[in-house]
């Protein structure tokens, strides 16, 4: 690794990189000289804090194996004394399980900024994207459409990927996330949510109701949605996965918002019915604030539940009709950490019709 440096320019960085691999070449012995510098994608990481920096840093390295490339670790501490911006570079290397030897390496340059040099962040990080290669922007800042950083940080970006688990203002933040749909300049940029992600083994198991016959009678006749979520602790009570899995429900069936009756309790029309919806907060241990504990669709003496296991090991189905009770699939809670989520993100460049709709009928739901 190289050490920060005062005095920020593209020519000295690109210098820090060549001198960075000479020098990680020159640590290797004859036989292992066979060390190959790949750069596949440019991923750009927005943070608003020092106590992000190892977190990322350390996952950072192991995102390398499947999306080796050049990453800008971009830390824009706003509300700090003023500092201008400083630079270091480093690899991120993968080694040979068997012998330890580096094979395939992508690099990190890590800039930061304090005070009121943030805003010059994005002069001195869009520069340094390698051209020609697609550029993902992860931000992890307060979500604002009008700020300058952000915007800036945009202008080269094919895909901006969010984590409404991490929003500190879930209301006003949801609803710009759908507000970027209508952005011009975000027109062609692809936009996800890590958060949305992690419900796929929820929505698939409840969509896994829709393809039994025996059930679709009763499917149709859905009146009332119950979600519980770890409570989250925090003086906002809404929780992004719950809102999402309602609105993604809403959106597949064709339901009309008709009423928001609160922050956690909704109603919606179909073509001859209505349907309540409430989601509510539970106690559940360790597990982590804010995600989906169970979803249960119910319809007369019908009931269809999604659930996690007690030792949260295992997201299940079951369907309840009248005495009868009938297992579906159960699968294996994966718990993927960031770098599994981000990387899978990494693969995809158009925007999902789904996750759109589904933002939308969120911001619809909160009044906004």
């Amino acid at each position: 690794m190289i050490e920060f440096q005062k005095t920020f320019s593209v020519a000295v960085v690109e210098k820090q990189l060549a001198e960075l691999w000479t020098e990680t070449t020159a640590k290797l012995d004859d036989e292992s000289k066979t060390v190959l510098r790949s750069r596949v994608a440019n991923l750009l990481v927005f943070i608003s804090g020092e106590d992000a920096l190892n977190e990322v840093t350390g996952w950072t390295e192991s995102l390398t194996a499947a999306h080796p490339g050049r990453v800008l670790l971009v830390l824009g501490a706003r509300n700090a004394d003023d500092r201008d911006i400083e630079v270091s570079v480093t690899s991120l290397c993968q080694t040979d399980k068997r012998t330890g030897a580096r094979r395939l390496c992508g690099e990190q340059i890590t800039l930061k900024a304090y005070g009121r040099f943030v805003v010059e962040l994005p002069s001195a990080a869009v520069p340094l994207l390698v051209s020609d290669l697609l550029t993902f922007v992860y931000w992890r800042d307060a979500l604002n459409s009008s700020d300058e950083v952000f915007k800036k940080m945009l202008v080269a970006a094919d895909r901006l990927v969010l984590d409404s688990s991490e929003f500190r203002e879930p209301v006003s933040e949801l609803a710009r996330t759908n507000d970027l749909f209508q952005l011009e300049p975000l027109r062609n940029v692809g936009v996800s949510d890590l958060n949305w992600e992690r419900l796929t083994l929820w929505r698939a198991l409840l969509a896994d109701f829709y393809d039994v016959p025996e059930y679709q009678s009763a499917l149709d006749q859905i009146d009332s949605v119950r979600v519980e979520y770890v409570e989250t602790g925090s003086q906002t009570p809404l929780a992004p996965q719950a809102l999402l899995i309602v609105a993604w429900l809403a959106t597949r069936l064709g339901w009309t918002l008709t009423a928001t009756n609160s922050d956690q309790s909704f109603m919606f029309a179909a073509a001859d019915r209505t349907i309540s919806v409430e989601l509510t907060q539970v106690a559940a241990g360790t597990r982590k604030p804010g995600r989906l504990v169970r979803v249960e669709l119910s319809a007369g003496v019908a009931s269809f539940v999604v659930a996690r296991s007690d030792d949260n090991t295992h997201i299940l189905a079951e369907a309840r009709i009248r005495s009868k009770v009938k297992r579906g699939r159960v699968l294996p809670v994966r718990n993927r950490s960031v770098a599994q989520l981000l990387s899978r993100e990494m693969e995809i460049i158009v925007n999902d019709r789904i996750y759109q709709d589904a933002i939308a009928m969120v911001a619809r739901m909160l009044g906004q």
